[in-house]
């Protein structure tokens, strides 16, 4: 599992997950991945939205309570929608341009995920457009 975030500025870095993303993980991922992004991204405004899903982890009362506590706006998320997250069509992208390439090491594996998702036109595009 890999985690990142999208805005119309472009891709942020990616986090490879170890083992299963569970909330004090989740909560660690927003703490040093997210947060510097929205520093990075918005440094003199708060003219943002967040958007996740219904996953277990996003919706824990501790992940609600740090996102309330930085001040981060998260847009309400039906509990039974269909996936409409934006990010769902740049992991599509990225995994049919891995396919791509016949892989048979971790290493290479992450190597290509960050070559794709980094440079890849495509990926560029869509998460401007998100």
């Amino acid at each position: 599992m890999v985690w990142s975030v999208i805005s119309a500025k472009g891709v942020g870095r990616l986090y490879v997950v170890q083992g299963t993303m569970r909330q004090h993980q989740y909560k660690e991922v927003l703490q040093n991945r997210l947060l510097p992004t929205l520093r990075e991204w918005f440094p003199d405004s708060e003219n943002f939205t967040f958007m996740h899903d219904s996953a277990p982890c996003h919706k824990a009362k501790s992940v609600t309570k740090f996102l309330e506590e930085n001040i981060i706006p998260v847009l309400p998320w039906p509990g039974n929608s269909p996936d409409m997250n934006p990010i769902e069509n740049l992991w599509e992208i990225t995994k049919a341009e891995i396919a791509k390439e016949m892989i048979t090491t971790k290493v290479r594996l992450i190597e290509k995920l960050i070559e794709v998702w980094h440079h890849n036109p495509k990926i560029k595009e869509s998460a401007k457009n998100a």
